[in-house]
């Protein structure tokens, strides 16, 4: 089981690419891919927990976006 995340501002393409490749280099991470709007990403972990990899999400999209942040919208069935 996944969840989704909503963006608080609209992304680029290149800032996409960019967060999502990062995302990827998360060792627990499972899966990470964004709406085709870029307003919501689906995150799936290895293990369940989701503190470390969303911690790292957050700075990730914060730095790459400028600002932008991640708010939980609800789980992925």
């Amino acid at each position: 089981m996944g969840r989704y995340y909503r963006l608080s501002k609209e992304i680029t393409e290149a800032e996409a690419d960019e967060i999502l490749r990062e995302l990827r280099e998360k060792e627990d991470l499972k899966s990470v891919e964004l709406s085709e709007d870029r307003k919501m990403m689906k995150v799936e972990t290895k293990d369940g927990e989701y503190a470390s990899v969303m911690g790292a999400a957050v700075n990730i999209c914060s730095r790459i976006a400028r600002g932008c942040e991640l708010s939980f919208e609800g789980f992925a069935y």
